[in-house]
Protein backbone atom coordinates (compact mmCIF):
# COMPACT_ATOMS: atom_id res chain seq x y z
CA UNK A 1 0.00 0.00 0.00
CA UNK A 2 1.46 3.14 -1.02
CA UNK A 3 1.35 6.23 1.67
CA UNK A 4 -0.26 9.01 0.21
CA UNK A 5 2.74 11.98 0.05
CA UNK A 6 2.21 14.93 2.61
CA UNK A 7 4.80 17.40 0.73
CA UNK A 8 1.82 17.17 -1.77
CA UNK A 9 0.52 20.46 -0.55
CA UNK A 10 2.12 23.51 -2.30
CA UNK A 11 1.38 26.69 -1.59
CA UNK A 12 -0.49 29.17 -4.71
CA UNK A 13 1.71 31.62 -5.70
CA UNK A 14 0.11 34.77 -6.41
CA UNK A 15 2.34 37.39 -7.77
CA UNK A 16 1.34 41.49 -8.35
CA UNK A 17 4.49 43.51 -9.79
CA UNK A 18 6.32 40.64 -8.55
CA UNK A 19 5.28 40.09 -4.91
CA UNK A 20 4.67 37.14 -4.01
CA UNK A 21 0.88 37.86 -2.06
CA UNK A 22 0.60 34.77 -0.01
CA UNK A 23 3.83 34.29 1.21
CA UNK A 24 4.00 38.52 2.36
CA UNK A 25 0.30 38.07 4.11
CA UNK A 26 1.82 34.65 6.20
CA UNK A 27 5.00 36.55 6.79
CA UNK A 28 2.57 39.71 8.27
CA UNK A 29 0.94 37.26 10.36
CA UNK A 30 3.72 35.52 11.52
CA UNK A 31 5.14 39.12 12.62
CA UNK A 32 1.66 40.48 14.15
CA UNK A 33 1.68 37.14 16.26
CA UNK A 34 5.38 37.62 17.41
CA UNK A 35 4.70 40.80 18.57
CA UNK A 36 1.65 40.21 20.53
CA UNK A 37 3.74 37.22 22.27
CA UNK A 38 6.63 39.50 22.97
CA UNK A 39 3.75 41.81 24.50
CA UNK A 40 2.29 38.88 26.73
CA UNK A 41 5.74 37.85 28.07
CA UNK A 42 7.93 40.76 28.04
CA UNK A 43 5.39 43.98 28.65
CA UNK A 44 2.96 42.06 30.56
CA UNK A 45 4.76 41.99 33.74
CA UNK A 46 6.04 44.66 33.63
CA UNK A 47 3.09 46.48 33.26
CA UNK A 48 2.31 44.21 36.76
CA UNK A 49 4.56 45.41 38.83
CA UNK A 50 4.43 49.57 37.21
CA UNK A 51 1.08 49.12 39.09
CA UNK A 52 1.85 48.16 42.16
CA UNK A 53 4.58 50.07 42.27
CA UNK A 54 2.04 53.01 41.21
CA UNK A 55 -0.56 52.14 43.97
CA UNK A 56 2.36 52.11 46.07
CA UNK A 57 4.09 55.44 45.53
CA UNK A 58 0.47 57.08 45.98
CA UNK A 59 -0.29 55.36 49.52
CA UNK A 60 3.37 56.66 50.57
CA UNK A 61 2.74 60.29 48.66
CA UNK A 62 -1.00 60.48 50.44
CA UNK A 63 0.82 59.76 53.94
CA UNK A 64 3.70 62.15 53.01
CA UNK A 65 0.94 65.21 52.17
CA UNK A 66 -1.09 63.73 55.87
CA UNK A 67 2.35 64.09 57.61
CA UNK A 68 3.24 67.20 55.73
CA UNK A 69 0.08 69.10 56.95
CA UNK A 70 0.88 68.21 60.03
CA UNK A 71 4.52 69.37 60.25
CA UNK A 72 3.26 72.99 59.08
CA UNK A 73 0.55 73.06 61.48
CA UNK A 74 2.84 72.17 64.23
CA UNK A 75 5.68 74.65 63.33
CA UNK A 76 3.00 77.30 63.03
CA UNK A 77 2.03 76.92 66.53
CA UNK A 78 5.87 76.33 67.67
CA UNK A 79 6.90 79.53 66.06
CA UNK A 80 3.51 81.02 67.41
CA UNK A 81 4.34 79.94 70.75
CA UNK A 82 7.99 80.97 70.48
CA UNK A 83 6.79 84.52 69.45
CA UNK A 84 4.58 84.46 72.41
CA UNK A 85 6.88 83.46 75.26
CA UNK A 86 9.81 85.20 73.66
CA UNK A 87 10.76 86.89 76.29
CA UNK A 88 10.94 83.55 78.92
CA UNK A 89 12.52 81.59 76.29
CA UNK A 90 15.44 84.47 76.55
CA UNK A 91 15.51 84.46 80.23
CA UNK A 92 15.77 80.97 80.18
CA UNK A 93 19.34 81.01 78.07
CA UNK A 94 20.93 84.02 80.02
CA UNK A 95 23.57 83.32 82.61
CA UNK A 96 22.83 84.97 85.98
CA UNK A 97 24.78 88.71 87.09
CA UNK A 98 25.10 89.13 89.66
CA UNK A 99 25.95 92.80 89.19
CA UNK A 100 23.03 92.82 87.16
CA UNK A 101 20.76 91.40 90.35
CA UNK A 102 22.22 94.07 92.36
CA UNK A 103 21.20 96.86 89.81
CA UNK A 104 17.79 95.26 89.55
CA UNK A 105 17.15 95.12 93.26
CA UNK A 106 18.45 98.35 94.19
CA UNK A 107 15.28 100.32 93.66
CA UNK A 108 13.94 98.05 96.86
CA UNK A 109 16.51 97.14 98.80
CA UNK A 110 20.06 97.35 99.09
CA UNK A 111 21.56 94.00 98.56
CA UNK A 112 24.79 93.35 100.82
CA UNK A 113 25.83 89.74 99.58
CA UNK A 114 24.67 87.18 97.20
CA UNK A 115 26.16 83.91 98.04
CA UNK A 116 25.77 80.92 95.55
CA UNK A 117 24.78 77.37 97.72
CA UNK A 118 24.32 75.00 94.90
CA UNK A 119 23.61 74.30 91.37
CA UNK A 120 21.28 71.26 90.32
CA UNK A 121 19.93 69.70 87.79
CA UNK A 122 15.87 70.14 87.36
CA UNK A 123 13.36 67.85 85.48
CA UNK A 124 16.53 67.05 83.01
CA UNK A 125 15.86 70.18 81.08
CA UNK A 126 16.50 73.34 83.57
CA UNK A 127 19.85 73.90 86.08
CA UNK A 128 18.75 75.65 88.86
CA UNK A 129 21.61 77.48 90.86
CA UNK A 130 20.41 78.47 94.57
CA UNK A 131 21.88 81.82 95.89
CA UNK A 132 21.18 83.08 99.49
CA UNK A 133 20.81 87.03 99.53
CA UNK A 134 21.54 89.65 102.09
CA UNK A 135 19.84 93.12 102.06
CA UNK A 136 18.93 95.89 104.00
CA UNK A 137 14.86 97.56 103.24
CA UNK A 138 13.32 100.44 104.66
CA UNK A 139 9.74 98.88 105.08
CA UNK A 140 8.12 95.34 104.27
CA UNK A 141 6.32 96.74 101.85
CA UNK A 142 9.11 97.04 99.49
CA UNK A 143 10.12 93.76 99.49
CA UNK A 144 6.70 92.23 98.27
CA UNK A 145 7.10 94.91 95.59
CA UNK A 146 10.33 93.33 94.81
CA UNK A 147 8.47 90.21 94.48
CA UNK A 148 5.80 91.56 91.88
CA UNK A 149 8.87 92.99 89.86
CA UNK A 150 10.26 89.75 89.94
CA UNK A 151 8.23 88.32 86.80
CA UNK A 152 9.15 91.04 84.77
CA UNK A 153 13.01 90.72 85.24
CA UNK A 154 15.06 89.81 82.22
CA UNK A 155 16.01 86.41 84.00
CA UNK A 156 13.82 83.44 85.68
CA UNK A 157 13.84 83.88 89.57
CA UNK A 158 12.07 82.38 91.95
CA UNK A 159 12.23 83.25 95.56
CA UNK A 160 11.64 81.09 98.48
CA UNK A 161 9.59 81.76 101.89
CA UNK A 162 10.35 81.97 104.96
CA UNK A 163 12.12 85.94 104.60
CA UNK A 164 13.97 86.22 108.01
CA UNK A 165 12.89 89.92 108.95
CA UNK A 166 15.33 91.53 111.45
CA UNK A 167 14.69 94.89 112.70
CA UNK A 168 17.92 97.11 112.84
CA UNK A 169 17.66 100.46 113.99
CA UNK A 170 15.58 102.39 110.88
CA UNK A 171 15.97 99.78 108.68
CA UNK A 172 15.31 96.11 108.32
CA UNK A 173 17.53 93.17 107.46
CA UNK A 174 16.45 90.43 105.58
CA UNK A 175 17.79 86.83 104.33
CA UNK A 176 16.28 84.94 101.88
CA UNK A 177 16.52 82.71 98.72
CA UNK A 178 16.15 82.39 95.49
CA UNK A 179 16.84 80.14 92.80
CA UNK A 180 17.85 81.08 89.22
CA UNK A 181 16.47 78.67 85.93
CA UNK A 182 18.33 78.47 83.13
CA UNK A 183 18.26 75.86 80.06
CA UNK A 184 20.65 73.12 80.59
CA UNK A 185 23.28 72.98 77.35
CA UNK A 186 22.82 70.20 75.41
CA UNK A 187 25.61 67.85 74.04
Amino acid sequence: MKLPKINSFKIPKIKIYGIDIIKNFLFFTFFVILTLFSIWIIIAPSIRIFKKNQNEYYKTKTEFEHLKNRYLEKSLTLKKLQKENKKVILALKRDFNKKNFKSFASKYMNILNIKEINSSTYQNVFLKTSYMVDAVIKSPKNFYDFLDALKDYKYVIRAYFPVNFEKKEESIALTFKIEQYKIKKQK
